[in-house]
């Protein structure tokens, strides 16, 4: 009988555990969304940053203008803690990382010929992206 009872006991202490970690598991998925997984709260005060991209090809030279409103560029911060709004941009060409970007201009350089899938991203200060993105493609004529 009282080993019945202890494993009664047991079985309830492992059920009461099980649901604590899945609650805490919950919590921490929600924590993760509210601050866009790069541990830096939303600032609901604040408008969320936004990205415009304008693009000119130059021979084998893509000229890229960034439009960004809400977001200000950080070289100095890089690496560092996050601050809603601020950061740097990352370039890719063809799905591959070339460069990282400081200010509202960029010049893409000796692009080879043919056609280049391009994405332009905000980056927070740890290099965790916003979400915000352009994408598009251009084509190098030899």
């Amino acid at each position: 009988m009282k080993e019945r009872i202890t494993q009664r006991l047991v079985y309830r202490l492992l059920l009461v555990l099980g649901l604590v970690a899945c609650l805490e598991l919950a919590f921490s998925a929600f924590r993760h969304v509210e601050t866009g997984g790069a541990g830096q709260a939303a600032d609901e005060s604040r408008p969320a940053p936004t990205l415009e991209v304008s693009h000119h090809l130059e021979k084998n030279e893509l000229h890229l203008q960034l439009k960004v409103t809400s977001f200000a560029f950080s070289v100095e911060n890089m690496g560092k803690d996050n601050r809603f709004g601020e950061g740097h941009v990352h370039i890719y060409v063809d799905g591959k990382k070339i460069a990282k970007a400081f200010e509202e201009t960029y010049v893409v350089k000796d692009l080879p010929s043919g056609k280049h899938d391009i994405v332009v991203e905000l980056a927070h200060n740890n290099h965790d992206s916003y979400g915000i993105k352009q994408e598009f493609s251009v084509n190098v004529k030899p």
